[in-house]
């Protein structure tokens, strides 16, 4: 098991240094529940770079949601002690937060507060901004999960792209890992973990794809069912990269900005290729109305058909827009 347990923490290591994740005398902020997952986090990057210059340090936060929460707060405080690793704990009130905003779930409001707390307590450690990460324990099973659940959403290509191993001072180490390779691990190494009893009931989309249907796809259709989704999330992520890239060589090509909106030269934007068009679309409707969210392809379908429409027709969008078919352009523009 010795040589396994080397192999995938160099498949690890390997993983984070194509990212560009981790380098010499960054701080690294572990979030850690107590459960497998991020339990086997600590542990990886407590072998990986104990003594390499990298300053490691952990935060718990106790959501107070379940009867037994105080127990896995004292877990991973003999954890880190342990280990020799600093362990912050923090309370958050996801109960208040419920009753003072507006979110879709109670798993959400946990989420807000919890990345709250991490930016927060991240921000007072010492050393420069720039060399501070905080690195969460999602592996290519969540990915898998994430993706099927915008799957069935109806989200666009970059929803379908799933989770990112790097997104600004976030890391995700263990993208790359299974969590049947993840309880295998702490099986190995002798380390038990804690179990968060509300990830087994099914009161969450999310938890239904987890124990529903993406097993019945590992057992019906293939058993790499997971690896594969993940591997084409990011496949999904490199084409969305390039689109990108293309759209805004678009946009600077065809899109003129002025004060209470854009014009798009009409001849060179139906000579684009029309997925090209359905997001450069998308995008001047985001930025000239501020409304990131909430614009359908519906939407975006009405302001296209405008281009083919005779000069001088006009439309009311949602959100504050208004459009204007010119001779030689299509206006988009805030109502005054």
């Amino acid at each position: 098991m010795d040589q396994s347990r080397d192999k995938l923490e160099q498949r690890i290591k390997d993983f984070i240094e194509t990212h560009g994740m981790i380098a010499p005398e960054d701080t690294i902020l572990m979030g850690v529940s107590g459960g497998a997952d991020s339990v086997c986090l600590f542990l990886l990057l407590s072998r990986l770079y104990r003594d390499t210059g990298v300053n490691l340090a952990v935060m718990h936060i106790n959501h107070h949601l379940r009867e037994d929460a105080a127990e896995d707060a004292a877990f991973v405080q003999e954890l880190c002690d342990r280990m020799g690793v600093h362990c912050e704990q923090a309370d958050v009130d996801v109960e208040g937060y419920l009753r003072d905003h507006k979110v879709s779930s109670t798993e959400e409001a946990a989420r807000i507060l919890r990345y709250e707390a991490f930016r927060e307590y991240l921000a007072e450690l010492p050393g420069d901004a720039e060399k501070k990460k905080l690195a969460v324990a999602h592996t290519l099973n969540d990915n898998a999960e994430t993706v099927l659940h915008h799957l069935f959403r109806g989200s666009g290509l970059k929803g379908l792209g799933g989770i990112q191993p790097k997104r600004g001072a976030l890391i995700r180490p263990m993208l790359c890992m299974s969590r049947d390779e993840v309880e295998g691990y702490l099986t190995a190494a002798g380390q038990s973990w804690r179990t968060d009893s509300t990830n087994e009931g099914d009161d969450y989309a999310r938890n239904r794809i987890r124990h529903h249907i993406l097993p019945l796809a590992e057992r019906e259709v293939n058993a790499q069912a997971a690896e594969h989704i993940h591997m084409a999330a990011q496949q999904l992520c490199a084409a969305e990269d390039f689109i990108c890239t293309s759209l805004q060589a678009a946009y600077d090509s065809v899109v003129k900005e002025q004060e209470d909106g854009v014009s798009i030269r009409r001849e060179a934007f139906l000579q684009l290729h029309p997925y090209l068009r359905e997001r450069l679309a998308l995008r001047c409707m985001q930025e000239v109305s501020g409304c990131a969210k909430d614009i359908t392809a519906r939407h975006v379908g009405i302001f296209l058909g405008l281009f083919t429409l005779p000069c001088g027709k006009m439309l009311d969008l949602p959100h504050g827009l208004f459009a204007h078919r010119m001779r030689d352009a299509v206006e988009l523009l805030r109502k005054n």
